[in-house]
């Protein structure tokens, strides 16, 4: 994949002395060890007194410190006009040193990636997809909408030529016109990844070789055991005059049938082709917990919101958003129901052994650059990984699905100088990620006055203007 190591140029020596440094593959720590980072990459860990501090570098006390790798948050949407100001910088105070962006320009993902590198912008690195690809009429406005097997080709042939990271594939793609790009992307060499379509099997989609499931779409109903029963009903609507718009009212109406006839055995099932063939999941538990809770105006209470603009604040107000506005407040409960049954499901997931991502949805309803990553552990913890699981997911687990374990993923000489120190071990208390005293990203360091900084640069960015 399509992954620019940026590292910031003459970037200063610094030490991290006599810190704990936590082994993500191993769960261990090894204590009183220091780090050395001179030009963007860690030179050298060893115990704290053997360890040579070069002439002219930064020292930073790691005395109870914990040294864990950056932190990946692998699926946003935050380069953006609007939004990239205001969220890279934010996502860096929070320790993400790296992101996938699901949908974006090309061009606007590599003047994100050399604003960056030139230290222009505060920002993690950045890998991303380019516009989506979805079926006709698409959902959102901008995104491509393909009709024919043909056109699917076309815009995986675009995509990739104009650098894209991978195909991202979405909701409303026919069936033929996602076989044809999933034929397309392995004929090319590049990955596809994104919604399981709503007419797909999402053992079909894992077969094919789509490399991520983003928010689980299609699982609960691959989970079902009226799945064929249920397509169908949805795809006579979408063959019907009102096509999509008439498809929706029909999901709608399916949500407690797929509720009631959700089967653990065929859930197992399904896992098990998702491990056979190397599916990952990027689940956004965060985000699956917002958009079930939107009724809830306690959530409008966040402190966070200070971070969010005006103009995003009114947008996610449901009643504004055309995937909520028609809820009825059983839907509602339906929703909170669906929303606990995923929780299950994604801990079903992981003890048959399928692969994890920890992934937001930065810029939908109340999610929050950087912060709501650490909910997002939280929240895999809650669903049943150990927090030594959940820390891979935003580590190790980004590196070896990127193909970078060389450089990224841990704490080790050689390694792309990307560290967040912490005041406790997120190995006792996955919370323990939020504790943060400094951030190293690319090589450079943000101590905790810093951090704070970019914090108060980013309420003043979303505040109101005059």
């Amino acid at each position: 994949m399509l992954l620019a190591l940026v590292i910031l140029a003459q970037s200063p020596a610094v030490v991290i002395r006599d810190a704990a440094v936590v082994d993500v593959v191993a769960g261990t720590v090894e204590t009183g060890r220091s780090l050395v980072i001179v030009g963007g990459r860690v030179t050298a860990v060893g115990p704290a007194g053997s360890v040579a501090i070069p002439a002219g570098a930064t020292v930073v006390d790691g005395r109870g410190g914990f040294v864990i790798p950056g932190l990946w948050d692998m699926h946003v949407h935050a380069t953006n006009p609007g939004l990239e100001d205001l969220f890279l910088p934010l996502l860096v105070a929070h320790g993400i040193t790296g992101i996938r962006d699901m949908w974006g320009g090309l061009g606007l993902l590599d003047s994100a990636r050399a604003r960056i590198g030139r230290g222009a912008r505060v920002g993690p690195r950045v890998m991303g997809s380019g516009n989506l690809v979805d079926g006709v009429p698409p959902i959102w406005p901008g995104s491509q909408g393909v009709a024919t097997p043909e056109a699917g080709r076309r815009a995986v042939d675009s995509l990739a030529r104009g650098g894209a990271g991978f195909i991202k594939v979405y909701s409303r793609l026919a069936p033929e016109v996602y076989r044809a790009i999933a034929e397309e992307s392995k004929r090319v060499g590049i990955p596809f990844a994104g919604h399981i379509p709503t007419l797909v099997p999402a053992t079909e989609a894992s077969d094919l070789g789509q490399l991520t499931v983003e928010h689980l779409t299609n699982v609960l109903l691959g989970c079902s055991r009226e799945e064929e029963r249920l397509r169908g009903t949805v795809q006579a609507a979408v063959a019907s005059r009102r096509g999509w718009d008439s498809a929706g009212v029909i999901g709608r109406g399916q949500v407690q049938a797929l509720l009631d006839s959700y089967d653990p055995a065929r859930c197992r099932a399904l896992a098990r082709r998702f491990v056979r063939n190397g599916t990952w999941m990027v689940p956004t538990i965060t985000v699956l917990r917002s958009t079930a809770y939107l009724d809830d105006t306690t959530l409008a209470q966040d402190p966070r919101l200070a971070f969010i603009n005006p103009g995003m604040k009114g947008a996610w107000n449901p009643k504004q958003d055309f995937r909520f506005r028609a809820l009825t407040s059983d839907d509602w409960a339906r929703r909170k129901a669906t929303f606990r049954r995923q929780v299950e499901i994604v801990g079903l997931l992981k003890q048959e052994g399928v692969r994890f991502l920890a992934g937001t949805d930065l810029a939908n309803p109340y999610i929050y650059p950087g912060s709501s990553l650490h909910d997002e552990l939280q929240n895999l913890v809650a669903a049943g990984f150990t927090p030594l699981a959940a820390l891979q997911a935003a580590t190790i687990e980004p590196a070896r699905f990127l193909g970078a374990v060389d450089s990224m993923g841990t704490v080790a000489p050689g390694s792309v100088a990307d560290l967040v120190l912490l005041d406790a071990n997120p190995l006792e208390d996955i919370r323990n990620t939020t504790r943060i005293r400094a951030v190293v990203a690319s090589g450079k360091l943000w101590d905790r006055k810093a951090l704070d900084g970019l914090l108060e640069a980013g309420r003043q960015r979303a505040a109101p203007k005059n």
